[in-house]
Parts: structure tokens; C-alpha cells; sequence
């Protein structure tokens, strides 16, 4: 993903919707976006975009975790 180029929506809501009800990690989501492997700076570019699109991808972080941020559709 390109730094100055916002991520599609479409295309993040998508792979959310794959993981159904299981939860997943911002890295997880980063590897299917990209179709590579997700270094820890490409993580952590799209933790911030997941928290920031959170109510529009239909997502919420799941509490208690420590480490990656873990997710799950709302």
C-alpha cells in the first residue's frame, strides 16, 4: 500500500467479510491486501487505517488482546 494513497474500501471490506466470525490481526489483513507477506511498518500502516475506517469496514477490536491489534466484525 502507498503511503500517500488511501487504501479502497471496497477492497479492505472484502477481506474482512472473508474471515466471517473469526478475528484476525491488522497483519493479516495487510498480507491479503497486498498478496505478500506484511512487514511490521506495513502492519502497523494498516492498524492505523483499520481503527480509522473501524464503523465503515463494520469491525471492532476485541478486548483484552496484547500484542497485534486482533479485530472482529461487529
Amino acid at each position: 500500500m502507498n503511503n500517500h494513497a488511501d487504501p479502497n474500501l471496497d477492497k479492505l471490506r472484502n477481506i474482512v467479510q472473508k474471515f466471517g466470525a473469526h478475528s484476525f490481526t491488522s497483519a493479516q489483513v495487510a498480507r491479503e491486501y497486498e498478496d505478500a507477506p506484511a512487514s511490521a511498518e506495513t502492519a502497523e500502516r494498516f492498524d492505523a487505517v483499520l481503527r480509522r475506517h473501524a464503523a465503515v469496514l463494520g469491525i471492532e477490536i476485541v478486548p483484552g488482546t496484547s500484542g497485534s491489534t486482533v479485530w472482529k466484525t461487529a
